[in-house]
């Protein structure tokens, strides 16, 4: 997927810069690259001018594989009696997004302030949960039901004593933001902000092998964890980026 996306943008901008040499103004005859870090991870992108007002960029953003080690609350039944306890789980931020970009400069000549609009693919996956026990595993030979406890959710524990699932939001979204610095330096090199949100809507928990998971009937629906999940509708992106022209 991600070697056909680099050869359609590579395409495009080849496209867009023939047409601008074959025109009178020569305007997307330009192209440039640039390295960020951020919120987003690590990325790097392709761009082109269109107009002075308008250009385009397709990009790549990796996070680093992060993780956090932590335990998490079990509950179920054991012989039909309520059940719980807690078992060390795994928590990966890891993932890698796709992008496309047009940014707007409504003051060209005297500013290098845009704004700017696109959409963001892939890496629907924030959180990638995993853990393992033998308890659990011989507790569940016994043919009991056990879960792992995320906010009003709760991710089965396989019959080897697996727990594999995490926290996911839509594959596409949509991006908006604004900042300060040229996608293409006037110079060979130059520096650009930008601040901005990823809108993904509410996050889902899911178990591998399993899907999206429903919320548990009867479960205390005011934990800070449910909260936090209803609320956090947008993925806040900061950006810092060093560009470099090629043409």
């Amino acid at each position: 997927m991600r070697k056909g996306f680099l050869v359609l943008c590579l395409a495009l901008f080849t496209s867009l810069s023939v047409s601008a040499q074959e025109s009178k103004f020569g305007i997307a005859n330009r192209l440039g690259v640039g390295v960020s870090a951020g919120t987003e991870g690590i990325g790097f992108d392709l761009s082109t001018c269109v107009t002075p007002y308008l250009s385009v960029r397709a990009g790549l953003d990796f996070m680093p594989d992060f993780s956090i080690n932590t335990d998490a609350d079990v509950s179920g039944e054991v012989e039909g009696m309520a059940y719980s306890s807690t078992v060390d789980i795994k928590g990966t931020l890891k993932r890698t997004q796709l992008s496309f970009k047009l940014d707007c400069y409504p003051f060209p000549n005297s500013s290098s302030f845009f704004v700017t609009a696109g959409a963001v693919f892939g890496g629907d996956k924030v959180i990638k949960i995993t853990g393992h026990s033998n308890e659990l595993a011989d507790l569940i030979a016994q043919g009991n039901e056990i879960g792992i406890d995320i906010g009003d959710y709760r991710i089965p524990v396989d019959d080897k004593g697996n727990v594999a699932g995490g926290v996911k939001v839509k594959g596409f979204r949509p991006y908006f933001g604004l900042g300060f610095g040229r996608l293409i330096p006037k110079k060979r090199i130059g520096f650009r902000f930008e601040l901005g949100a990823q809108i993904h809507g509410k996050p889902k928990v899911y178990a591998d092998g399993v899907g999206d998971l429903e919320k548990l009937i009867g479960q205390d629906t005011d934990d800070d964890i449910s909260k936090l999940m209803d609320k956090l509708t947008v993925y806040p992106v900061l950006k810092l980026s060093l560009r470099g022209r090629i043409l």
